[in-house]
């Protein structure tokens, strides 16, 4: 299991906290210590072989009190505060469609004037237009010279800046929102790029009858693979791990 913090011993802290065990007792290993987007640090660890006293404390009852709603499928979290939040909603295999989303005016316009707001703040010189999504998807194109810096590192920038708006605008009108933010095409290519992904994954789980951890990712990015996956009869996903960024496994289900 992953963990995220703003240092190494606040990654230890929210690892201890989430599991009920003291931070003396966890064995672990930094896997990840870099600058984030928004300016701040992320450390993330992993777990070692658990103790019989972690490995107590992730009994369901448990977890389900440990755990808050971090949006992964439900409610976007930004990325300053996500080491913090871990989903309950992910503590149970995905068998259906993710929650959708508020989508009527009050939701787009809430979006949009965030979206404004941040961008201008920011310095960034950026049309915004509202596009057809995917169903029920609300899409925002961000046009201009100024997308580059947000498409860089795989688009990390931009994928903050979606977390980012959409927690607040949840916030303001009391309801979730899931907007998704594209520019010059990289939605449409990180969806195939995910569904591929999720399909290999869910090959193999079935050819080996063993799970298929994929790489970390982000609550949008997760929420593409479960959906990718939903209407399979063969294979279930849950998301592992703590944090903004976790781990979806791609499951075969028992028969």
């Amino acid at each position: 299991m992953r963990y995220e913090g703003k240092t190494e011993a606040d990654a230890v802290e929210a690892a201890s906290q989430a599991l009920g065990v003291p931070a003396s007792e966890l064995k672990y290993r930094v896997v990840r210590d870099e600058k984030s987007f928004w300016g701040g640090r992320v450390v993330e660890i992993e777990l070692e072989a658990p103790s019989r006293a972690v490995g107590a404390s992730l009994a369901p009852a448990r977890l389900a009190e440990a755990e808050m709603s971090d949006g992964d499928d439900t409610l976007p979290i930004p990325a300053a505060t996500a080491e913090k939040a871990v989903s309950a909603a992910e503590a149970e295999p995905r068998k259906g469609p993710a929650p959708k989303g508020a989508m009527d005016p009050e939701a787009f316009a809430a979006v949009e004037a965030n979206l404004t707001e941040l961008l201008s703040a920011a310095g960034f010189l950026v049309e915004i237009r509202r596009r057809q999504g995917q169903g029920d998807e609300m899409l925002f194109e961000l046009i201009g010279d100024d997308v580059e810096p947000l498409l860089a590192s795989g688009g990390e920038g931009l994928s903050g800046l979606e977390v980012l708006v959409g927690r607040i605008a949840s916030k303001q009108i009391g309801r979730p929102v899931y907007p998704r933010l594209d520019a010059e095409g990289f939605r449409a290519h990180q969806r195939e790029s995910l569904e591929e992904l999720a399909q290999r994954s869910a090959d193999e789980a079935k050819r080996t009858r063993r799970p298929q951890l994929l790489p970390p990712l982000s609550p949008a990015e997760r929420r593409l693979i479960h959906l990718a996956l939903a209407e399979d009869p063969e294979v279930e996903t849950i998301s592992e791990g703590e944090g903004f960024l976790k781990r979806v496994a791609v499951r075969p289900k028992a028969s």
